[in-house]
């Protein structure tokens, strides 16, 4: 097919029309005597084919042709040299290349297909393929961690909790989970199989920016891997606590003195009799409360209530806890007994299943704790609360807030075990996940799973400010993109100069900076590697076969061989060169 004639000269195209006008009548007038003989328009017609053909040859007639320039071969990390040349024996003289993340491919302007080998391209350069046919075949499958999931943030006193998975892990090595000095925290041997899922676990003892470490050793202690898990550790904020019993109990006292002795200010109040009750102030508590009503409750972060207050609440107070709840964010907290797991669906909003199991193993070494011989019905809207990956306790968000409750038992007897460490990591990651959140004035996402040096780095903001302006460390400004839904989202990109802890932060204003970890290229390539080839998976699919409306829908303009019209410019000119002498 093609799309008519266009002159690849086309700037020439009048000036080479008049000398061939010109050329014309030169010779028209040299000839003009021999006007009554026959060779005088044979003569005219040579002329003519030999100025049209010498016109043709200076603007180089071509037409627009469906192109299929052929195939090559892009060569990323991971490819496997068997399938380079299984290809290379079937397509001969095909045309390769290594690709290099960042720079752009000069195979790509000879070829409209490609064979992408090995892990893939980086996200950041799909571009350069927009318009191509590309057949991915993947490369060789990793050895070792392959995926690493844990907090990035914590609350000072929430454990870190960390599980990774490992393709055909060494038996006899161990995955180590140390501190930042290398000194051990966790570990775990690895076992001869395909892939092993390994969960490690520890306490950060301050708040601050840390970099936590998940080695493999092997059996003579030697690092085989270190990747680095950076964890921000953050102060917990005192708290506004209501507490309400029915009666006094051991779990409640206990758990009182554990929220005192954190700073949080707490207000108990105790049943004494019908109508009377006890009050106790902790941390600058102050007031009574004896009916819920909005107003009183609005302060508060976390109401903690047994089963039998909960249930005995009047229409009035239940519909004020749940309106305050939902609109203000107050996390509730019901603490259980027997009664709990009796109430009708209208009564309570947790559904359970008797399993009974009565004993629950948590912590390292392992401690047994006993609990009700239930277990949360799984439903869309209950959300479990894990520690060590047990299921701890179970949260049910109501708009802004959260309804809770935990299965175990007498966990005060923890502490009079001496297992302090245990009850404040239990204490402080149900409480962490029910309490109010705290509004903030700016809420940052980060966007790029690794942040690397001199790599994009894509985030995301969500704030109120109005007109908001966000720096690096450096002082350098960073172009923000606003959300057209979402008046208050932005996303921007920045590109880190320095490996470890970076920060952003709002222009002139005192608002605390948000923190960020650059990694090296030698570190988490694994995961790197993974992530990239499931990316490029995505983007170009698993077929090995091309797309051919890729292939053949790209148009090209070609010029038409000369050979003919340098034939006919010989024969022309050869004819008025010898008819002279023919004549004579």
């Amino acid at each position: 097919m093609n799309d008519g004639v266009v002159f690849l000269n086309q700037n020439l195209f009048w000036p080479v029309i008049i000398v061939g006008l010109v050329l014309m009548a030169v010779f028209v007038w040299k000839e003009w005597s021999q006007r009554k003989e026959r060779r005088f328009y044979v003569k005219l017609i040579a002329s003519f084919l030999a100025i049209v053909s010498l016109c043709m040859i200076i603007l180089k007639p071509s037409t627009y042709q469906d192109s299929m320039r052929g195939k090559g071969i892009v060569l990323t990390d991971g490819y496997r040299s068997s399938q380079l040349d299984s290809l290379k024996s079937i397509y001969k003289r095909i045309k390769t290349e290594e690709y290099t993340k960042g720079r752009t491919l000069f195979l790509l302007t000879e070829v409209d297909s490609i064979f992408l080998l090995g892990h893939g391209m980086e996200p950041f350069d799909f571009w350069q393929v927009e318009h191509k046919s590309v057949a991915f075949l993947g490369g060789d499958a990793n050895q070792g961690g392959q995926d690493i999931s844990n907090k990035s943030e914590l609350i000072l006193g929430e454990p870190l909790e960390l599980s990774a998975t490992y393709a055909n892990p060494v038996a006899g090595n161990w995955a180590v989970l140390a501190d930042n000095g290398g000194n051990p925290l966790d570990s775990i041997p690895l076992e001869e199989t395909e892939s092993q899922l390994i969960q490690l676990s520890a306490e950060p003892k301050a708040s601050g920016q840390f970099v936590y470490h998940l080695m493999e050793q092997d059996q003579d202690g030697q690092v085989v891997s270190n990747e680095p898990i950076p964890i921000q550790v953050k102060e917990g904020r005192p708290l506004k606590i209501l507490m309400v019993n029915t009666f006094p109990t051991f779990e409640t006292k206990y758990l009182k003195n554990f929220l005192t002795e954190k700073g949080h200010e707490v207000l108990a109040r105790t049943q004494l009799t019908k109508g009377k009750y006890k009050f106790e102030y902790f941390n600058g508590a102050s007031g009574t409360i004896y009916g819920f009503t909005s107003e009183n409750l609005k302060d508060y972060d976390l109401l903690i209530i047994d089963t039998d207050s909960y249930t005995g609440l009047g229409r009035t107070s239940k519909e004020a806890m749940e309106e305050i709840s939902a609109s203000e964010g107050l996390g509730i907290f019901i603490q259980a007994d027997e009664g709990l797991f009796r109430l009708s669906e209208s009564q309570s909003p947790f559904r359970f299943n008797k399993d009974y199991v009565t004993e629950i193993a948590l912590g390292q070494p392992m401690q047994t704790l006993p609990k009700y011989p239930y277990a949360f019905q799984e439903n869309l809207r209950t959300q479990e609360i894990l520690l060590d990956y047990v299921t701890v306790a179970s949260y049910i968000p109501v708009q802004k807030g959260k309804v809770g409750t935990t299965l175990l038992q007498n966990t005060y007897q923890l502490l009079l075990d001496g297992q302090e460490a245990l009850y404040t990591r239990i204490w402080t990651k149900i409480l962490n996940n029910i309490t109010r959140k705290q509004e903030t004035v700016l809420e940052w996402k980060s966007l790029t799973q690794i942040p690397r040096l001199d790599e994009p780095f894509e985030f995301e903001l969500q704030t109120l400010l109005t007109d908001v302006e966000i720096t690096t460390e450096e002082g350098a400004r960073i172009p923000l993109l606003q959300d057209i839904l979402i008046p208050g989202k932005f996303t921007g990109t920045v590109y880190p100069r320095k490996t470890g802890w970076n920060q952003l932060q709002v222009a002139n204003d005192s608002i605390s900076p948000w923190f960020y970890f650059v990694y090296d290229d030698g570190q988490l390539q694994n995961i790197h590697q993974t992530q990239l080839r499931n990316a490029n998976y995505q983007k170009f699919g698993s077929s090995s076969t091309f797309d051919d409306s890729k292939s053949v829908s790209k148009k090209e303009l070609q010029t038409i061989t000369p050979i003919w019209l340098y034939f006919i410019l010989l024969l022309s000119l050869g004819w008025l060169w010898l008819e002279p002498k023919l004549s004579s």
